[in-house]
């Protein structure tokens, strides 16, 4: 899609659209450059307050990944013109402005469309020292790799938009797509990480792939030390029939959804495996249902952090400290030239 797109030939860009880095970096100074990044969709739970709360956490978390502090944002929204849903886009504005304030930072201006489908996010810029800024380039042979968050909001976001979700994991998934990534941010930078990138819509193979490719590794990943939010794995076994989604129970009606219902697998789970499939090597006979987890495509997902062995440990204690997750689930490894598969499931 970008292909029609010249790479930017100014030498202030550090960070272009040339190695699918999380946002783009331009230099202002020796001392300082910019952050610039956009991200926007349509909602994924009921409430317009925390779907403009997500969205807003969502596109912060760029900044974040790369290793920065944002300034400030604009708003992009995309609503259609019906009375019984325009006046929820004040909702959604509400729970951004919320989120951005909580980031200490604001809304200075925006744009609005209308269009059949409502859709939200933020335009976010932000700072950080040219020679401090993480990019997917910079991962180091032998750095153990940690994720902040769990696994698995595209499956319960499908399965909350099917009624089938259990409230305790709805809860924790919209707890968790709501947190902001700026004190696992904080830490990396105290304890001085190789670099970062955040999960979200290429799932958490997409994006580990990318920085691997970038910086020229290979990784391992250990299954079991794999975080998944508690009750996604059961809720990949449940079936349901679209066209049956929300209407009332009737006599034989799980029946009808068991037998020609589908998964709460979202398209973009499909759609990441065909791409990854040939860079992964994955244990002979593991279940479908983990490989699709590790492709899950999240929605303000965790930092993946790369980090020296040495250090490891002092970043899982300081995110700790600060209320984050951190789960060691690999390590990077030099690659072999010759071979196509960068990861390997372990």
């Amino acid at each position: 899609m970008l292909s029609a797109l010249p790479p930017p030939d100014d030498p202030r860009v550090l960070v272009g659209t040339s190695h699918a880095d999380d946002a783009g970096v331009f230099r202002l100074s020796g001392e300082e450059a910019l952050i610039g990044t956009l991200d926007f969709f349509t909602p994924i739970v009921d409430d317009p307050y925390t779907y403009g709360s997500i969205a807003a956490a969502n596109s912060l978390s760029d900044v974040y990944a790369m290793g920065g502090e944002p300034l400030f944002a604009l708003a992009i929204a995309a609503f259609p013109e019906d009375e019984n849903t325009l006046p929820y886009l004040a909702d959604v504005m509400a729970g951004a402005a919320d989120k951005v304030k909580e980031a200490g930072i604001c809304i200075i201006g925006g744009h609005t469309v209308k269009d059949k489908e409502p859709k939200f996010g933020l335009s976010v810029t932000g700072r950080v020292h040219p020679d401090r800024m993480w990019h997917n380039r910079g991962a180091k042979p032998g750095d153990a790799i940690v994720l902040t968050k769990p696994l698995g909001t595209g499956i319960a976001t499908s399965a909350i938009k099917w009624g089938i979700c259990p409230k305790e994991t709805e809860e924790a998934v919209i707890a968790s797509m709501s947190r902001l990534n700026a004190n696992a941010s904080k830490a990396g930078r105290e304890v001085g990480i190789s670099t970062a990138t955040d999960v979200t819509g290429f799932g958490l193979i997409g994006h580990l792939l990318e920085v691997l490719e970038g910086s020229g590794l290979a990784a391992e990943i250990f299954l079991a030390d794999v975080p998944v939010f508690h009750g996604v794995r059961e809720l990949m076994k449940r079936k349901r029939v679209d066209a049956l989604t929300g209407v009332r129970r009737f006599p034989g009606s799980e029946w009808v959804h068991a037998t020609f219902g589908g998964h709460p697998i979202p398209a973009g789970t499909h759609q990441n495996m065909t791409h990854q499939l040939g860079r992964v090597r994955f244990p002979p006979m593991l279940p479908a249902e983990e490989a699709f987890l590790l492709s899950d495509p999240q929605t303000s997902g965790g930092l993946l952090m790369f980090v020296p062995e040495a250090k490891a440990e002092a970043l899982c204690d300081a995110l700790r400290a600060k209320g984050e997750g951190a789960w060691r689930i690999g390590r990077a490894i030099d690659a072999d030239v010759l071979a196509m598969q960068r990861i390997t499931v372990i």
